[in-house]
């Protein structure tokens, strides 16, 4: 997938995915992870189809604005799906209130650039953040790998 992450989080993702009913992920984070992502359930966000078309053995291509992404999980048995990114699809899944959990990996890496983990201002944001408490933080090697873990709670 990426050079700049490290082994361990690289065992820890594709633990994560083996525990997933599917995947869902954007565009253009597929087209980077094609080869990877070809041996799941992949849905692939995009608005260059309308609702969701099927190809094969392939992913599903779904049009977020015109397929629930909810309805769609069920028809198929999904229970537990594994969000990818990039930025538009973490933002989709927020502002949806679909995202239940959140993992996130920081590297000890400096970056000139890059990406925005959310797009703007993410919809029930604040002082207080979406709601979410950190639940573990673990140390994943010597270099100083760091693994957050967040559950969406329940309310005050």
């Amino acid at each position: 997938m990426t050079g700049w992450s490290s082994k361990e989080d690289k065992d820890f993702l594709h633990k994560t995915l083996d525990r997933s009913d599917a995947v869902v992920v954007g565009r253009n984070t597929y087209e980077v992870a094609k080869a990877p992502l070809s041996r799941r359930n992949c849905i692939v966000f995009t608005h260059n189809v309308t609702g969701a078309v099927e190809i094969g053995a392939g992913p599903a291509y779904l049009n977020p604005v015109e397929v629930s992404i909810r309805d769609y999980c069920t028809s198929h048995g999904y229970k537990k799906i594994a969000v990818l990114g990039g930025t538009k699809t973490f933002t989709y899944f927020l502002q949806a209130g679909l995202a239940d959990e959140i993992f996130l990996t920081i590297e000890p890496l400096v970056f000139g650039a890059g990406l925005p983990l959310f797009d703007g201002v993410v919809k029930g944001g604040g002082a207080r953040g979406l709601g979410f408490n950190l639940v573990s933080l673990k140390k994943l090697n010597k270099y100083g790998t760091v693994l957050l873990h967040y559950k969406k709670h329940s309310g005050d």
